[in-house]
């Protein structure tokens, strides 16, 4: 696999310039294929992609999976553009970059799996790669329960508004849809699969005449509306917020300077942050909190130990 946010420099401006560039262009990628099921307004799939927090939740995450989520959403489009106008040259495109984006995260595998249940020439390109790694594909499906990102049902409820996408959703991707939802049950992670499909859904109850034709029909519209709009401030507002942040990076230094080339115990969200700047984290990724032994400690917990530096809400330990 291609790994960027190993080598990628730790400067915090870059890292929320790279991780927005990528989200933006996975917002293009679901304009694109809202557009291809509604030339007219297509690109208000983009917008309501905002009712669920999956993708921007996922787009907050610097690890390799973000640099796959706009070849997938692009691998989509083409994959329905194959569907609505009946050339198979786009089955050759969703390939090829399907291809690409395995090579930054396997997961991409799924889609592949999805888009074989449709067609025929992706087919064998499915049932090749999933007899060569069926294993590790099963183990990595089956919910973790001591894994935040890996516990089973949540993804559901967090489609949040994106679920009026299912009364309207086009046949041609009931298919995927389905695959998608089950995944999305097994482990939070997956859950971002469906927006963009379902964000097709949505607009595709937008643009319903028969709802039109209901008395609360179109107040509903105006209120899906407004909502999503809402939304993308919302979120644009928890962007400028989120981490990293300066003094996270300077704990984490710290720590690392600390330990003296020994392993730093933390939270497990700070992990990557210590992986990034070369030291040794105790854990990372999502999970549940690990106790903490001798040693040096970054933590936001109050422990019974000296404290070496403070740093906002994080505190550097020596335990």
């Amino acid at each position: 696999m291609i790994s960027l946010t190993n080598s990628f420099n730790c400067n915090i401006l870059a890292i929320k310039v790279a991780l927005f560039l990528l989200f933006f262009v996975s917002l293009i990628g679901i304009a694109c294929l809202g557009k291809a099921f509604y030339p007219k307004n297509g690109w208000m799939a983009a917008l309501f992609s905002f009712l669920s927090p999956n993708l921007f939740f996922e787009a907050t995450k610097f690890e390799n999976d973000q640099f796959a989520t706009p070849l997938l959403i692009f691998a989509c489009y083409f994959f329905y553009k194959a569907r609505l106008t009946g050339q198979e040259k786009y089955d050759i495109y969703t390939l090829c970059l399907l291809i690409v984006a395995a090579g930054f995260w396997q997961g991409a595998i799924y889609f592949l799996i999805a888009f074989a249940l449709s067609s025929l020439a992706l087919l064998l390109p499915a049932l090749a790669v999933t007899f060569y790694s069926y294993k590790k594909l099963v183990a990595s499906t089956i919910p973790i329960t001591s894994v935040v990102e890996s516990q089973a049902l949540a993804g559901i409820a967090m489609i949040g508004g994106l679920a009026i996408g299912y009364a309207k959703l086009p046949k041609q991707m009931w298919p995927q849809v389905a695959l998608f939802t089950l995944l999305a049950a097994l482990q939070v992670k997956f859950a971002w699969f469906l927006v963009p499909l379902l964000s097709v859904g949505v607009l595709a109850f937008y643009n319903s005449e028969k709802v039109d034709r209901k008395a609360i029909g179109k107040s509903f519209k105006g209120v899906l509306l407004s909502a999503a709009v809402v939304l993308v401030v919302a979120w644009g507002v928890v962007t400028v917020m989120h981490p990293p942040h300066e003094y996270q990076w300077q704990a984490v230094e710290f720590a690392i300077q600390e330990a003296n080339g020994g392993m730093v115990q933390n939270d497990w969200n700070l992990g990557y942050f210590i992986f990034y700047k070369g030291g040794t984290p105790l854990q990372w990724g999502g999970g549940k909190q690990m106790a903490f032994g001798k040693g040096i400690v970054v933590t936001r917990q109050h422990l019974e130990c000296e404290v070496l530096e403070t740093f906002q809400d994080l505190n550097v330990w020596k335990c």
